[in-house]
């Protein structure tokens, strides 16, 4: 267990885990689960059947509808993957967005995450994005800081554009992924690790400081990383303990905290 005032992580099933918060208690939750591609996490078998990986997405869907305030959001990013012996590919975002639905969330936008970093397919068009659902409990009450998120304008010496405050970032974002030379650089040795600036956006746009930042399937411990920087409180889970040493590491490195942690 890692634990500070304002950081809460432990390790374990996060469907366990998750049923210790309080109702109305976590402002966002943003998370990216195992795909069932095979990856090699550690403990958890990613492998299994799609039904029961419906199951594990659904559970922990439905506790996360339960710990948000009721202006909450939650962005839950998922791939289309290669699925079956001849590799077809199976869109899990409409998976997740039909789970999202059943749970009682609202859809406020479908972002798609593109990047270039990746191989390169010889019998079928290379992947080159991802989907983040964003979804509210309420449409008519949630947070949207769109002026922290705003990014440059395309037009250049545009008069009308004199103390604008920049463009909105659409629903295409490119970030890209960080490769095994980062990894490396950074001693990191969790197969899927988040681009920090994605999270951190969206930490700015859909939180406000003080505020209460959830990651159920912690990894590497990006999301912490990106709510501790910006001043908000973070709860994680992760089921396999031996990214522990993996998690401190990044907030000592990455982050302002200057005490030690308890355990």
């Amino acid at each position: 267990m890692i634990k500070t005032n304002s950081i809460y992580i432990d390790f374990g099933d996060s469907r366990r885990l998750l049923k210790a918060l309080p109702n109305n208690s976590v402002q966002m939750a943003v998370t990216s689960p195992p795909y069932n591609i095979g990856k090699p996490y550690g403990k958890y078998h990613d492998k299994i059947s799609l039904e029961s990986w419906e199951h594990l997405i659904s559970d922990v869907t439905a506790e996360i509808f339960r710990v948000l305030t009721p202006n909450g959001s939650f962005f839950l990013n998922l791939s289309p993957i290669p699925f079956g012996p001849q590799k077809e590919i199976l869109p899990l975002p409409y998976i997740g967005y039909k789970i999202m639905k059943s749970t009682g969330f609202k859809v406020r936008n479908i972002i798609t995450w593109t990047f270039n970093n990746m191989q390169n397919c010889t019998i079928r068009l290379s992947g080159r994005y991802e989907n983040i659902i964003w979804g509210v409990k309420n449409l008519n009450d949630y947070i949207f800081n769109l002026d922290d998120i705003r990014i440059p304008y395309i037009t250049q010496n545009d008069k009308r554009l004199i103390n604008g405050k920049g463009r909105n970032p659409t629903d295409v974002w490119y970030f890209n992924r960080v490769n095994n030379m980062t990894k490396k650089a950074l001693h990191l040795s969790h197969p899927t690790i988040y681009p920090l600036k994605m999270i951190e956006r969206i930490v700015k746009m859909s939180t406000n400081p003080g505020d209460t930042v959830l990651d159920p399937f912690l990894g590497s411990g990006t999301t912490a990383v990106a709510a501790t920087k910006l001043g908000r409180k973070t709860i994680g889970f992760e089921l396999d303990n031996s990214y522990e040493a993996e998690i401190r590491q990044r907030l000592k490195n990455e982050t302002t905290l200057q005490y030690k942690f308890n355990t």
